[in-house]
């Protein structure tokens, strides 16, 4: 619990050093969580795989309900302001590489989350919400004791691929989703056209992805797994 709350505190005293906006004043009733609060049960949440509601009842007030923390307009104001901090603090952390002559490389990469059960996913109502675009193919290979060798078989699945940029050492520059039936080379190139941010750093540092990224400009294939 004392981890817990101390983590708490820390967040909550870098999320204005990035994110500056956040300390402009308003007018209107004091809400029972601030904008830097559930920015920070956001980020523990994150790092602990603990619910926010939880985390909020936990470290703040025991009598917080869900509506004060997800309201529409508010959720966009916070995932607006958690961008901002991911942006600011990657940044620094360019920059700080940068001063310290070390050489900035970016790893991207991306996987099939399963969202539904097939058997939940093959209902008509998903069908009707979704298409086709969020069904998707993931190969795999499996040790087989009857082939004495490594088999390549495809799984079903009903889901979302996300992609993530980050560097070396695990710092996540970037993340995004797109269908399942998307590849990694297609939902790398509408990210690109569509962020600023995205686009910013591709174009600056070297991006490292595996063979299934040949052909993909801005970036360069790793042939083996050693150097990923």
């Amino acid at each position: 619990m004392n981890l817990l709350s101390n983590l708490f505190q820390q967040i909550q005293q870098t999320i204005p050093i990035y994110c500056p906006t956040v300390l402009s004043t308003k007018v209107g009733r004091t809400p029972k969580v601030s904008d830097v609060q559930l920015c920070a049960l956001y980020i523990l949440s994150y790092i602990t795989n603990i619910p926010v509601l939880n985390l909020a009842k936990t470290l703040i007030d025991s009598s917080i309900q869900s509506w004060h923390l997800f309201r529409k307009e508010r959720t966009k104001r916070i995932y607006k302001l958690l961008r901002e901090y991911m942006q600011n603090r990657a940044m620094s952390i360019i920059f700080l590489k940068l001063l310290l002559g070390e050489k900035v490389r970016l790893i991207v990469d991306g996987t099939i989350l399963e969202v539904a059960k097939l058997s939940r996913a093959r209902t008509q109502k998903i069908k009707r919400f979704s298409g086709k675009a969020f069904w998707g193919k993931k190969k795999r290979k499996l040790y087989s004791h009857h082939y004495k060798r490594e088999v390549e078989f495809e799984e079903l699945y009903y889901g979302v691929l996300v992609m993530v940029l980050c560097d070396e050492n695990g710092v996540v520059y970037d993340i995004w989703f797109h269908p399942a039936s998307y590849n990694e080379v297609k939902s790398f190139r509408l990210r690109k056209s569509k962020s600023k941010w995205f686009r910013f750093l591709v174009e600056t540092f070297e991006v490292i992805g595996d063979k299934g990224y040949r052909g993909c400009e801005h970036v360069v294939v790793c042939e083996r797994k050693e150097r990923a």
